[in-house]
């Protein structure tokens, strides 16, 4: 959160208090909390999908600064590259009815796990996947191969709504790379840019 570890000791010491004066029945003063109260009075309901229901609280809880940060820093964790550990923390962590107990502390426990094993191994040099792989990844430099007589990345045969998904995949593919894309595409290749 800004203002560095300090300014989110801050925040957090913030919000763990106005937690423990709804627990006891005293006033809320933090907007955070409020909107999380807000939230469970009119009733968002959680399925036990950690994706889907991440997505329904992003677009309930609204109108935070310290919220809208959380949701800026989530975006982060692709780096770390625990989206798939942190799923399935989530799901243990389901109580099969309508929330995920201590889930913070099942993040908390994901994170640190998977920050200690990625500092022990040695990076992979090279990663080969399909474009429908690679979403949720990040990598350097991300090399596009398109086959001359299979897997196409387009297709003048194509209609426009399989043209129009090919295009998305593509995106998702182009947007993996944090520095360089490559395409590798033999000479009778459809355009990508044209119509």
């Amino acid at each position: 959160m800004s203002g560095g570890t300090a300014g989110a000791r801050s925040k957090i010491q913030t919000i763990e208090r106005a937690i423990a004066s709804f627990e006891s029945g005293n006033t809320v003063r933090s907007k955070t909390v409020k909107l999380v109260i807000a939230a469970f009075d009119n009733g968002i309901e959680l399925a036990g999908d950690p994706v889907g229901d991440w997505q329904t609280a992003r677009a309930v809880l609204q109108g935070s600064a310290e919220l809208r940060e959380l949701f800026d820093k989530v975006r982060l964790l692709r780096l770390l590259k625990a989206t798939d550990a942190l799923a399935w923390a989530l799901l243990d962590a389901w109580d099969g009815q309508a929330a995920y107990v201590d889930a913070a502390a099942a993040v908390q426990r994901v994170l640190s796990n998977e920050t200690l094993e990625a500092s022990q191994q040695d990076p992979v040099p090279v990663s080969l996947m399909s474009m429908h792989k690679s979403k949720g990844k990040e990598f350097d430099a991300v090399i596009i191969a398109e086959g001359e007589h299979g897997a196409r990345l387009l297709d003048a045969a194509w209609d426009n709504k399989r043209v129009q998904a090919n295009r998305r995949l593509l995106r998702v593919a182009i947007t993996r790379a944090r520095h360089v894309v490559v395409f590798v595409r033999p000479w009778n290749a459809v355009s990508l840019t044209g119509g």
